[in-house]
């Protein structure tokens, strides 16, 4: 595969112009293995009684492949919950129906997965309900095979109660009569909520480990289970103890919006695995214990460890990227040494193979820059803290922190934010860790998660099983949280399969609404839809060479320009006399979706003055969409307490603008971001400049427990902050993360 570099240093690989940020000394282990093995060392970490041991798998494969050859059986609830309505987050009241169901996306991402594997991989599908069904048998996927399980995926629909074991023991059934050597092996569950049908009278962990062992017992090897938790009303301690009996992860999906990301995410990682099963063995002299940091655990174990020192399940390691297990010692003498060896055994194409390191380490030695052994001692603490939430049961099951103890974890999260920031590293890794704990809107998840007992409730409790299962292994989750975006992110095999399902999710034909959406204004059809809704995020602006009215000095002065050409200090007509605009905000977006009014065109939420009130274009636009690309703009005013002061005519219509005062209540311009003057102002500073004075950013982002705008993206921060590969193109990002509401008019 061919290199070169970009003029901003950026790696390009393979000619495609997939911008990789070149590794930064003093943030990885191992910096780049060219080699076709894992390489595994130990590094003290001075003064802490602890080392790091690290493994690097090998950058890439030794052959130039799409993906590793993968064994995929696809387990789907399809019990009668899997028909409620899948709403993709508006951002505001009201959200749209679009007669979508969450059974209708899951299907879309089967699609997405059956549509990259070649004839290499295998593939099948069961169903769970009442019954279980095998819908299509593992089969290699040439052309016609293809055909053939799409057509099955499009039979699917919901029906009864969710038998939650039995699809899972169906679908390992499916495996073991199936075996094949060398194909990645894996179970991907996705259910929306919790079994209630003929579950293990003994409990799920029990039943299932034992179920592993007589799996590996015939066939030699062992699949990956990743189970997948879509909505609010889950069991997801229970789905998060059956991916770490099963060596996988467990991803927690809250809304329509996210479906696309996470299971890009998810298969990305899949199809870029080096090993599907690794495991770790440390020991040493009589004089010294070893124990693992609980934060670098994976999770259950599948087999009690025998005989002495440690000995760790990982689980699948990817290419490209490490994995790093902070290990304490306790020394019964006053030798200034360890002794430890170190084995690695790995599974590579049905093979199994050793890593070994043997290494006297001096505990006072110091191999590591401060930056990457304390970012690591702080990742594991923060997977030592998310373990609080969900302690282990008598059936080795996590069950759901009280809520009542909810005042002592903010505590410590709160003192280990300090800690964290206390330590003075800049670096982008370590800030990462700070932004996903304590951040400022968006980021700061995992405290907000435990802000409150309904936050915690309703999706913290998910969401941060989620997030914990994506630093303990290493691996980036979605598009979402900083701190898992940099994870993946030095893999060329992980960034170009994460880039190519992510466009064959966005560009499949939609699915056909299996429910009969809600009744509109027009009663016409159902609008179109348009996939990208559901892997990307959207947020609020005007755009284009749409004319908004200016002022002069009087009245007989006023006119129209372009809104393009706009600019802070300019003066603009409003409903109560002339304001100066304090900045303008430039968004590229790519296919939105825009509602016609007459001469306007606009984003279905974006509050507008029609007929006397202020109403949704969605609800006026007679179902006249259609979509857009180009560049969109923002436009705050000057302060005003009177909301109605916030507000420009644009094509004869009067439109909302940002930092409005109205934050709550039933009025539909509330929001928190766009109506929060002072907090929007703060967001805006952030953005970069363009040399024409107009603020540039390429989309924004959401919380999860609401799906509202909480922050803007700026096009530096994309490469910058969270490092995601697009391709570039003009300076801009071709491939575009963003759904921004927007107005567009065009001139005549």
């Amino acid at each position: 595969m061919a290199t070169s570099s970009s003029d901003d240093g950026f790696e390009i690989i393979d000619g495609r112009q997939i911008p990789l940020r070149p590794i930064s000394a003093g943030t990885t282990i191992v910096e780049e293995n060219m080699t076709l093995d894992p390489i595994l060392s130990v590094h003290s970490i001075p003064n802490k009684n602890s080392m790091v041991v690290s493994i690097q798998p090998p950058l890439k494969p030794k052959d130039d492949v799409p993906h590793v050859p993968c064994d995929i059986v696809l387990v789907i609830d399809i019990s009668a919950s899997m028909n409620s309505a899948a709403p993709i987050p508006t951002g505001e009241s009201g959200g749209e129906d679009t007669g979508l169901s969450i059974l209708d996306l899951t299907k879309h991402a089967a699609k997405t997965i059956i549509q990259t594997l070649n004839e290499n991989d295998r593939l099948a599908v069961v169903t769970f309900c009442t019954e279980i069904r095998v819908a299509f048998e593992l089969e290699f996927m040439s052309e016609e095979n293809k055909s053939k399980v799409l057509a099955a995926i499009d039979c699917l629909h919901g029906i009864s109660s969710t038998n939650l074991w039995h699809g899972i023991k169906e679908g390992l059934k499916v495996l073991a009569t199936n075996s094949t050597q060398g194909n990645v092996q894996a179970l991907l569950v996705l259910t929306d909520g919790a079994p209630n049908h003929m579950c293990p009278a003994q409990g799920y962990v029990p039943k299932l480990r034992q179920t592993l062992l007589d799996h590996r017992d015939l066939t030699g090897s062992l699949p990956l289970i990743h189970t997948f938790g879509f909505g609010y009303y889950l069991r997801s301690p229970l789905l998060q103890s059956i991916a770490e009996i099963g060596g996988g992860t467990f991803a927690f999906i809250p809304d329509a919006g996210m479906i696309g990301t996470v299971f890009v995410h998810a298969v990305a990682n899949l199809y870029s695995t080096f090993t599907p099963q690794a495991n770790l063995l440390l020991h040493g002299d009589s004089l010294t214990t070893f124990t693992v940091d609980l934060g670098s655990k994976p999770g259950l174990e599948l087999e009690n460890p025998t005989g002495k020192g440690v000995s760790l399940r990982l689980g699948s390691l990817q290419y490209g990227q490490s994995r790093d297990i902070i290990i304490h010692y306790d020394k019964s003498s006053k030798n200034r040494t360890v002794n430890i060896q170190g084995k690695l055994n790995y599974t590579v194409g049905g093979d199994i193979k050793t890593a070994e390191v043997h290494k006297l380490v001096h505990i006072d030695e110091v191999s590591l820059p401060r930056s990457v052994y304390d970012y690591h001692l702080m990742r594991s603490t923060i997977c030592t803290l998310l373990r609080k939430f969900h302690p282990l049961e008598d059936t080795a099951e996590n069950y759901q922190f009280p809520t009542a103890n909810l005042g002592d974890i903010r505590s410590k999260i709160e003192k280990l934010a300090a800690e964290i920031e206390a330590l003075g590293h800049s670096d982008e890794y370590n800030q990462s860790l700070l932004k996903d704990i304590a951040g400022e809107p968006p980021h700061g998840q995992i405290s907000l998660a435990v802000s409150s007992n309904d936050y915690y409730g309703r999706w913290g409790q998910h969401y941060l099983l989620s997030i914990l299962n994506a630093h303990v292994n290493q691996v980036c989750n979605s598009f979402k949280d900083p701190g898992p975006l940099m994870y993946g992110k030095n893999s060329p095999l992980f960034c170009n399969c994460r880039k190519e399902l992510d466009g064959v999710f966005d560009n499949l034909p939609p699915p056909k609404p299996s429910r009969t959406a809600g009744p509109s204004s027009s009663g016409g059809p159902p609008r179109k839809v348009h996939m990208a809704r559901y892997n990307r995020s959207s947020g609020p602006c005007f755009t284009g060479n749409c004319r908004v009215l200016v002022s002069g000095n009087d009245a007989s002065s006023d006119a129209t320009i372009a809104i393009e050409n706009l600019r802070a200090g300019m003066s603009v007509w409003t409903p109560h006399g002339p304001r100066e605009v304090r900045a303008v905000l430039q968004t590229s977006v790519n296919d939105i979706d825009i509602c016609k009014i007459g001469s306007l065109e606009i984003t279905p939420w974006h509050p507008i003055r029609f007929q006397g009130r202020w109403s949704f274009p969605f609800n006026v636009a007679n179902g006249d969409v259609h979509t857009f690309s180009g560049n969109i703009y923002s436009v705050l005013l000057e302060p005003d307490s009177n909301p109605n002061a916030h507000a420009i005519m644009v094509e004869d219509c009067i439109c909302v603008t940002l930092g409005h005062g109205i934050q709550t209540g039933d009025d539909i311009r509330a929001h928190e971001l766009f109506g929060n003057y002072h907090l929007i102002s703060k967001k805006l500073e952030l953005l970069p400049k363009l040399s024409n004075g107009l603020l540039h950013c390429i989309g924004v982002q959401r919380s999860p427990e609401s799906g509202r705008v909480c922050g803007f993206i700026g096009y530096d921060r994309l490469f910058e902050e969270f490092a995601v590969p697009c391709q570039a193109k003009h300076g801009h990002g071709d491939e575009i993360y963003t759904k921004p509401i927007a107005i567009i008019c065009r001139a005549t």
